[in-house]
């Protein structure tokens, strides 16, 4: 399935590469990927030499802007990358994803602070651990940060990292959660975490901070900034990444693995059917009607929930590029969409899984990670689809919405 990008033509065209070119290429590395995948979830990360080999084709810069090298695509692109390489590796997939989605984060900070991040080392990579767990307390220039942040995926492939924190109230300036950049070398990495049952080759450990470092002003952006897209880096000029809200986009990233995941599992399927001779019978299990109904509703289920996800994006996207700003309807749509998706790639997992007979169960069997991988990676607080299509629904019947879009 291809569907184009909405991203209008930018001043490095002669040099960006079409989406359909990179895209390529991330098919091409497909079966080196799915050949360590095994290796990749017992190492509980993602090895830096196939991170090296998604450098080097470009498809950890796509979404990053292009003072900095990247080729500042919207969040299509990673949606795209999340898709095909979610089909060899779910968590070489979501880390790849998370990868352009924080380089998109980067840019809501103010340009001397994404200066710092990527002036001297253009293809540095952030991780990106969210929630404020940690404490902070104001001194004159900045922030002295201290404490513990879990989930921060791909962090010992990064070179920085987002921490947050509560900020105390100061004389002119309100209170509130706030993200702040620092160098990864400043923190440490608890080896004695993430142990998980899916995508734990997705390293999403720990960073801790037992002895407070300080972090300047600049490098500081508040969670109210960033909910009302007000950031810092919507002042930037040429800067239109900043422009993407994170309330609408974030999720964009972390659903597209779990659709890979899905067309993983049923290529698996597929080719395991056609092999496959149950007890009693003569022909292939490929030509029982029941296990052909599975892999046609498991495909359909899969394409209609990528092809809502990117027909949305790509209306989105052009608005946001031709500098407008998305109605409540659009972001709550785009919501809406990362719920439905999410939850058809984990009924098209199961639903596949649970045909393939004892066997699957494996460890051997690709479809076996698929599934534990599926159904973890949906369970991200941000793929909540019970609470998201409530947010939909209190829209159609004119209620005010609550949740995030």
């Amino acid at each position: 399935m291809s569907i184009a990008s909405s991203t209008p033509p930018t001043a490095g065209d002669a040099e960006r590469p079409s989406l359909d070119e990179l895209m390529s290429r991330a098919a091409a590395l497909r079966p080196v990927i799915a050949e360590r995948a095994a290796r990749t979830e017992a190492d509980r990360r993602v090895s830096g030499d196939v991170i090296a080999l998604l450098d080097e084709q470009g498809l950890l810069s796509m979404v990053k802007p292009a003072r900095f090298g990247g080729y500042e695509y919207g969040p299509t692109a990673m949606v795209r990358l999340g898709y095909e390489l979610g089909q060899a590796c779910g968590s070489t997939a979501w880390c790849a994803a998370l990868a352009n989605c924080n380089a998109l984060f980067t840019s809501y900070w103010s340009l001397s602070a994404q200066q710092d991040v990527w002036g001297r080392a253009p293809r540095n990579l952030v991780a990106a651990p969210l929630a404020p767990t940690g404490k902070c307390e104001r001194v004159e220039g900045g922030f002295r940060v201290w404490g513990s942040w879990p989930f921060a995926s791909n962090c010992e492939n990064s070179q920085w990292t987002v921490l947050s924190a509560p900020v105390p109230p100061g004389q002119e300036e309100p209170g509130g959660p706030a993200w702040f950049l620092t160098p990864m070398s400043t923190v440490s990495v608890d080896q004695d975490t993430w142990h998980m049952a899916g995508l734990q080759g997705t390293g999403s450990k720990t960073l801790r901070v037992d002895e407070p470092i300080f972090i300047p002003d600049h490098r500081m952006v508040r969670m109210s900034d960033v909910v009302a897209v007000t950031t810092p880096g919507t002042l930037v000029e040429d800067n239109p990444l900043a422009r993407f809200g994170w309330s609408t986009f974030g999720a964009t990233a972390l659903v597209a693995p779990l659709l890979g995941m899905a067309r993983g599992a049923l290529d698996w399927y597929v080719d395991n059917m056609r092999s496959k001779i149950r007890p009693g019978a003569a022909a292939s299990a490929a030509e029982h009607p029941f296990v052909q109904e599975r892999a046609g509703r498991a495909e359909a289920m899969i394409d209609a929930a990528l092809t809502l996800v990117l027909r949305d994006l790509a209306e989105a996207e052009t608005v946001i590029f031709a500098g407008g700003t998305l109605e409540q309807e659009q972001r709550i749509r785009l919501r809406r969409d990362c719920g439905f998706a999410a939850r058809q790639a984990v009924e098209a997992v199961n639903s596949l899984y649970e045909a393939s007979g004892a066997s699957a169960a494996d460890l051997s069997r690709p479809i076996q990670r698929f599934w534990r991988d599926v159904n973890a990676g949906a369970n991200h607080v941000s793929l909540d689809e019970r609470a998201i299509m409530a947010t939909a629904g209190q829209h159609l019947f004119g209620l005010k919405p609550t949740g995030q879009f």
